[in-house]
């Protein structure tokens, strides 16, 4: 099912609620934009906290050649509060097995297990920041952090995972 108006959403948590497994889509970049949408799309919070249990984010980023990628000598140095080390800079040129550097893909996850401290934050209406810091503080790994996991063990570049997420903002 996917998520397009309210009433759906609506119709869905209610699904939930009743015990029914039901599995969704909704087009946001991370799983607190998810508790956000929901809110804009005017489902009441208690629904929302009362239905979840589990919130994906997904994404596919290519994977670099096994056969062709070298690690460069200038590794990507970020600000310590988005990723606390250098990451590997690796670069694929392409070769007879891929020919352009990347050969398939791989999936990067950001897995939310909503929790009763996450139920009373969503029902009281927690603010985006708010959740986004509740988040953090439970070590659940965006997006990103699992793309520079990516990128460490070589099976992707940081500049694919600058092309398919972009730069987060400094926490």
């Amino acid at each position: 099912m996917k998520f397009g108006t309210a009433d759906t959403a609506e119709i869905a948590i209610k699904a939930a609620q009743t015990g029914h497994l039901v599995l969704s889509t909704l087009h946001t970049n991370s799983t607190s934009e998810t508790l956000i949408r929901l809110q804009q799309m005017g489902v009441a919070r208690w629904m929302i906290s009362s239905a979840l249990t589990l919130v994906v984010a997904q994404r596919l980023v290519r994977k670099l050649c096994p056969h062709c990628k070298q690690c460069l000598s200038d590794p990507v140095v970020l600000s310590p509060n988005l990723w606390p080390s250098a990451l590997p800079r690796w670069q694929a040129s392409g070769c007879q097995h891929c020919y352009h550097g990347f050969y398939g893909r791989t999936a990067l996850f950001e897995v939310l297990t909503v929790t009763p401290a996450l139920r009373q934050l969503i029902a009281s209406g927690a603010s985006a920041q708010a959740l986004e810091a509740h988040l953090q503080q439970t070590g659940i790994g965006t997006l990103f952090e699992n793309g520079c996991r990516a990128v460490e063990q070589g099976m992707t570049s940081f500049e694919e995972i600058l092309r398919i997420l972009g730069m987060p903002h400094d926490r």
